[in-house]
């Protein structure tokens, strides 16, 4: 039986957080390449 917490499960959560993290890596990428392709002109 799964662990509902405000019908939201652990799975739910778990899932939301990996996807955020994965979010911020790419932010920092995209920062990153955008800052070196501006240094370039």
């Amino acid at each position: 039986m799964k662990y509902y917490n405000k019908t939201r499960t652990i799975e739910q959560k778990v899932n939301d957080r990996e996807i955020l993290e994965e979010l911020k890596k790419q932010n920092e990428l995209l920062n990153s390449i955008l800052s070196e392709l501006k240094s370039q002109k």
